[in-house]
């Protein structure tokens, strides 16, 4: 496994080259209570030169390890992006390290409000609670979070207008 992803330059050929590797996860720099790399960044990417610009096409993917935002449970997550392009100015420069750049993209698409639902699983709060579920219909009104069926909102119903 590699550490970085670095791409020579020279000889490049013109018909291009496909790439397909892992990056340790330890590129990601990341190891709190909150949220762990677990695995290698992978990558598959068509790359391209054309006269002084890299363009990497393809898919990237790597696992984590996250804590849900709701009831504390800790879940496993891969964060993918499917369809990826990316273009760099490499005027002059003999290889290229794209590896924090792939590093970025996949940090930008992990969720910034990390919950069980994201991998899947059922949330224990949402049998509690009943109203913090995903795939909650937005047309249907918000309805009242608290157990007993008394909506927090009617007091504010009270007031005149």
């Amino acid at each position: 496994m590699d550490s970085r992803l670095i791409i020579a330059l020279e000889d490049f050929p013109e018909e291009g080259r496909f790439l397909e590797g892992d990056i340790d996860g330890a590129v990601f720099g990341i190891d709190s209570a909150e949220l762990r790399s677990t695995g290698p960044l992978h990558y598959a990417l068509d790359a391209h030169l054309y006269e002084h610009e890299l363009v990497l096409r393809g898919s990237l993917a790597a696992p984590f390890n996250m804590c849900c935002n709701r009831c504390l449970a800790r879940f496993d997550y891969t964060a993918e992006i499917p369809d990826v392009t990316l273009s760099f100015d490499v005027a002059g420069k003999g290889s290229f390290d794209a590896t924090d750049a792939l590093r970025e993209e996949l940090v930008l698409v992990l969720p910034s409000y990390p919950k069980c639902e994201h991998a899947g699983l059922d949330c224990e709060k949402n049998d509690i609670i009943r109203d913090f579920r995903l795939d909650k219909n937005p047309g249907s009104g918000v309805d009242s979070a608290a157990p007993s069926g008394d909506s927090v909102w009617d007091v504010l119903d009270k007031l005149p207008k």
